[in-house]
């Protein structure tokens, strides 16, 4: 759930990840701020340069998803736990827990056999390479269909953080469900000036809106994302939450009637090198 939230709502990539330089300048306070594209490359400039800093980072993910009839009761509330870890800067996730159980025999074989599957793609930089720009057209088609108002900036812990209102573009043409969802999001928005970084997005659907008469998409007035994102002590930002709730019907949602909440611990800082100590010696067989 985390990566299709995520791409609606700026982050394109599942569990967001990207460096900041702690000795950077900070423009002055009254310095012009920068257009909506120009962040944009920032971000997904800043992306593909630290891709290998994901190498790194092995994540817990805890995610929840509530489903409720239409007038709220619950009907499934599934709660599972996954490890996450990236190649070539793809996200892959592989599910320890669901429900507070660990997996059957039978699950955990599917589980490694559907990870090892996408790790050996991914391996291939040529198709991680065409899955981060799909990833990234989708972010900048959703970017297209909106505009940042009333922006501001201020320095938060020695830097500057661009702070912005988001609106639908009304002389936008939406031409996919990305950028019909965007026309009719508004909330806010704060990004990392330097790097373009997405550090926190809240928007609201503020009317319904129906693809193919309802058939292909519904998403009904009130559709509500959130997500945070937190910078590492080494400078590299990881997503600790998303969030939302509503009522859509659509590919990206299972049920019409949901909440979800997905949050990120434990993440460890990998460095791993490997030393021959010796000769290498040849073991027969008898």
């Amino acid at each position: 759930m985390i990566r299709s939230a995520t791409i609606l709502v700026l982050a394109a990539t599942g569990l967001f990840a990207g460096r900041v330089d702690a000795a950077s300048q900070t423009p002055p306070l009254d310095a012009p701020l920068p257009n909506a594209s120009v962040l944009l490359e920032r971000a997904l400039a800043n992306e593909r340069k630290l891709a290998a800093e994901r190498e790194k980072y092995d994540c817990r993910i805890t995610d929840r998803t509530i489903e409720t009839d239409g007038k709220g009761n619950t009907r499934k509330d599934t709660t599972v736990v996954s490890d996450l870890f990236y190649v070539n800067g793809i996200p892959i996730e592989r599910t320890l827990q669901k429900d507070g159980k660990e997996l059957s025999p039978d699950d955990q074989r599917k589980q490694d056999d559907r990870v090892m599957k996408d790790t050996l793609k991914y391996s291939d930089q040529s198709k991680a390479r065409e899955q981060e720009d799909k990833d990234n057209q989708e972010l900048e088609d959703f970017i297209e269909a909106m505009m940042l108002a009333n922006g501001r900036r201020q320095i938060v812990d020695g830097r500057s953080v661009l702070f912005y209102e988001i609106v639908p573009n009304p002389r936008f043409n939406a031409k996919n469900l990305n950028q019909h969802l965007a026309q009719v999001m508004q909330g806010k928005v704060s990004l990392d000036e330097q790097t373009g970084e997405l550090i926190d997005i809240n928007v609201t659907s503020v009317a319904d809106l129906k693809i193919g008469g309802g058939l292909v998409a519904n998403f009904h007035k009130g559709l509500w994302l959130h997500i945070h994102n937190q910078p590492r002590s080494d400078g590299v930002w990881l997503t600790d939450l998303a969030e939302g709730s509503g009522d859509a019907r659509a590919a990206i949602f299972l049920h019409p009637y949901f909440r979800f909440k997905e949050t990120a611990d434990n993440c460890h800082l990998y460095s791993a090198t490997a030393t021959q100590v010796g000769p290498v010696e040849v073991v027969k067989q008898h």
